[in-house]
């Protein structure tokens, strides 16, 4: 697990490794017919949970119960995820996995089998390929190469060597260049803008125009993903960083998302106070200039280092911010340039692990679709290792809708 092969993985599960995310079909498969009130039962009685996760290998169920464990035990969590930050930020041979075959034997198949993706190619598409057995329709691939800042907007772990911001830019270039070779049509490409450097950071910082640079660099990214039919997701990050990382995104979308299916998405923390403005803000910007709006939605992943005055004071407050805002746009009512034009097509990635909320949105657009109702087909993803009961019912739901309505229509996520 050498730093280079950790690039090509992200989204550290409270800090340690991580990264592979998988892609639920869209729900339009999953909404051929309305689920039942009741998704803790299958029509023959049995319960949705086991029938849903008997598609996971025994070792995976068995890993992700010990896990659970683990992240809810207070008396294990604390002291746990301190000697997993050791294990993670320590220099010493003794505590490197690549070093250490013991350690290595220990964390691997317990902690970083769980939630990433492999440590080469062959691995990461040997997962890749068992994901999509399941029936998930594709799977997210992360370069998972990213700069922190601390309170005072400086960089944190920096030890004050830096590049030039053409190598800085042309290995994060490469980088996710190599990430899309591992990946197949109807898959995404996830990335954070400052993965690119510490000077592309500082202008993302500024709030100015993307360096020509990362512009060309970023032209190549979407150009290779336009032509092996994947998409992009631009990660959100830091408050301080965001309206750059937004500013730059709305360029990437004026430019490639000109056609039937957005190409690339850009991501709204739900947690935000400001979530549902910068939604509406997207929607009528697209509307305006004539692109396509693609939007991944989450609840947010900086809550230790963004501003608290920013976000939700409550989880409540979030829940409700990131509900409303589903429900608002299947709907296509709450944001002024849905009912202003009831025809406005945009895309929409609803990223998360919260049952309630994951399930509801299912349920709604099942509902709204029957109906004919139904303003934005909503597609589902999660990180590998997390909510592996959502996802499976997802799956189930959908194959089980497909069995009951032969005439369902289909709509594969494979299409740009």
């Amino acid at each position: 697990m050498s730093a280079s092969t950790l690039d090509l993985c992200t989204e550290l599960v409270k800090s340690i490794l991580s990264s592979h995310r998988r892609h639920v079909p869209p729900a339009e498969q999953l909404l051929a017919s309305t689920p039942s009130p009741n998704a803790a039962t299958t029509d023959a009685g049995e319960p949705m949970a086991a029938r849903c996760l008997a598609r996971l290998p025994t070792p995976s169920v068995l890993r992700s119960l010990f896990l659970s464990m683990f992240f809810t035990s207070p008396m294990l969590f604390r002291p746990g995820l301190a000697v997993f930050k050791t294990i993670a930020n320590s220099k010493s041979p003794f505590l490197s996995p690549d070093r250490n075959p013991l350690l290595r034997a220990c964390v691997k198949p317990l902690v970083y089998d769980q939630f990433c993706a492999g440590t080469n190619v062959a691995e990461i598409k040997k997962t890749s390929a068992g994901i999509k057995r399941l029936g998930f329709s594709g799977v997210v691939l992360c370069y998972g190469k990213e700069v922190q800042l601390d309170a005072n907007n400086k960089p944190i772990g920096y030890d004050g060597k830096g590049s030039s911001m053409e190598a800085e830019v042309d290995e994060w270039r490469d980088g996710n260049l190599r990430t899309l070779a591992m990946m197949d049509a109807g898959d995404w490409l996830g990335m954070k803008l400052t993965g690119a450097g510490l000077h592309i950071t500082k202008a993302l910082l500024d709030g100015g125009p993307a360096p020509a640079k990362w512009v060309e660099a970023m032209d190549a990214l979407c150009q290779q993903a336009r032509t092996q039919n994947a998409r992009i997701w631009i990660d959100a990050e830091q408050q301080v960083l965001q309206k750059g990382i937004d500013r730059w995104a709305f360029d990437v979308m004026r430019r490639y998302n000109t056609s039937t299916r957005a190409l690339v998405y850009n991501t709204v923390q739900a947690y935000l106070k400001t979530a549902r403005d910068k939604v509406q803000h997207q929607l009528a910007t697209a509307s305006r200039e004539g692109w396509r709006s693609g939007i991944k939605l989450v609840r947010g992943a900086y809550i230790s280092n963004d501003r608290r005055d920013l976000i939700h004071d409550t989880k409540e407050g979030t829940d409700k911010s990131y509900n409303s805002i589903v429900e608002d746009l299947l709907h296509g009512k709450g944001f002024p340039v849905l009912e202003k034009n009831p025809n406005f097509e945009h895309d929409l990635l609803l990223a998360g692990h919260n049952t309630q909320t994951i399930r509801g949105a299912a349920r709604m657009a099942s509902s709204l679709r029957s109906k004919g109702q139904l303003k934005v087909v909503p597609e589902f993803g999660q990180l590998q290792g997390m909510a592996d009961d959502i996802g499976c019912e997802l799956i189930q739901s959908g194959e089980d809708a497909l069995r009951a309505d032969t005439n369902a229509f289909i709509r594969k996520s494979t299409n740009v």
